[in-house]
């Protein structure tokens, strides 16, 4: 279902009702999320694809179920829903307007085994026995940032890593896949803006998000997507 495109944009522009969803796919932040459906498939930019690699490597080799906090557009969903023995699939954000297009994809491809939902790590968390119980794997991508400061259009934040890696072990039961800035030098600059940042500035560093992960996961350096570290948090025993 997932093939590589050299030219993204040699498709025809869309009209219509749909015409949103699929300029929101082309168009919409963030950019390396971008993929195009057309004829009933996904397409990723070359961009996605290599960015999609190195994490698709570290599945479990019989990946059961899988969460993404942050799911964005949806494609690490969508694509890890096509394993064979995937039964769950299930994407959170904090914006509409990304659920929306996700469940749209979801529609147009007709996939039972994927499923979106407005809502919070803790909300999560806590209705993780409802929804089916822990995930196998979960996905952490580009997100830790927001949920410790918060974002410009969301200042609900944790603003405490213990609490963060709480409630991932919480819905997780074998492993995270984790590739975030841990560096405040690395934070974009409107998230050094929000309430409370500059306050925890000392507080956000590899050394004190490594501490706290470890209270609740085996954790494993597995080199680096881009500029930033990726880990393997795995649930102990």
């Amino acid at each position: 279902m997932f093939t590589k495109v050299k030219k993204f944009f040699s498709y025809r522009t869309q009209e219509g009702p749909d015409k949103k969803y699929y300029d929101y796919l082309r168009d919409a932040y963030p950019s390396n999320h971008t993929y195009a459906l057309v004829r009933g498939k996904i397409k990723p930019t070359s961009k996605l694809t290599k960015r999609y690699q190195p994490l698709h490597r570290l599945f479990p080799d019989n990946l059961l179920s899988v969460a993404d906090i942050g799911c964005a557009k949806g494609y690490f969903i969508f694509s890890a829903s096509d394993y064979p023995h995937c039964q769950r699939a299930f994407g959170i954000d904090i914006h509409q307007e990304d659920i929306d297009v996700c469940q749209w994809v979801q529609a147009k491809l007709n996939n039972p085994r994927v499923s979106f939902q407005k809502m919070q790590l803790h909300e999560l968390a806590e209705q993780i026995d409802q929804l089916g119980g822990p995930f196998q794997t979960v996905l952490l991508l580009n997100t830790y940032q927001y949920l410790y400061f918060g974002s410009a259009g969301h200042p609900e934040c944790y603003l405490n890593h213990d609490t963060i890696f709480s409630f991932l072990r919480k819905i997780c039961s074998q492993r995270v896949i984790f590739n975030n800035r841990m560096q405040w030098q690395d934070c974009q600059q409107q998230v050094k803006q929000l309430p409370g940042a500059e306050s925890h500035r000392d507080l956000y560093s590899p050394e004190a998000i490594l501490s706290a992960a470890a209270r609740y996961f085996n954790v494993k350096e597995q080199g680096k997507i881009g500029r930033y570290p990726l880990l393997t948090l795995d649930v102990p025993g």
